[in-house]
């Protein structure tokens, strides 16, 4: 089981630097959602993105994860990204748990504000860009 409040401060410090100004923590994300008669992007993200206006945006975030419910992320996206480069193995560039918070957390950024086109594969280039850039992917 990982516990997200262990990365409470990278959360938060992705949240602010893309201006989301609201975090929850819920005990079960997969209720909360069916409770608010809202939709996950893909089975098994620990996250919802949940946009009242430009301005007003909450992450929902699971507050502990069971850690397969994060690999099955990670798989997926190495199954995506295997369409473009069948060399990288995905488990292998995120291979922390701090890394494929990241990951999750901008995903659910790029895909609930569709500032991105071209589908999840493009999405999924976009996070990889953006976790370099912010030194997650780094040496």
């Amino acid at each position: 089981m990982v516990s997200l409040k262990k990365y409470k401060k990278d959360l938060e410090k992705l949240s602010l630097d893309y201006l989301v100004f609201n975090v929850k923590y819920v005990p079960d994300i997969m209720e909360w959602a069916a409770e608010n008669n809202l939709s996950l992007g893909e089975p098994h993200l620990p996250m919802k993105l949940v946009v009242e206006s430009e301005n007003d945006m909450t992450m929902v975030i699971q507050s502990e994860i069971q850690e397969e419910m994060i690999a099955d992320v990670i798989r997926n996206l190495g199954i995506r990204w295997s369409v473009k480069d069948n060399v990288t193995d995905m488990e292998k560039k995120l291979d922390t748990d701090r890394k494929r918070l990241g990951y999750c957390f901008l995903k659910e950024y790029a895909r609930a504000l569709q500032h991105v086109d071209g589908g999840e594969l493009s999405e999924d280039e976009w996070v990889l860009e953006e976790l370099e850039f912010l030194g997650y992917l780094g040496p």
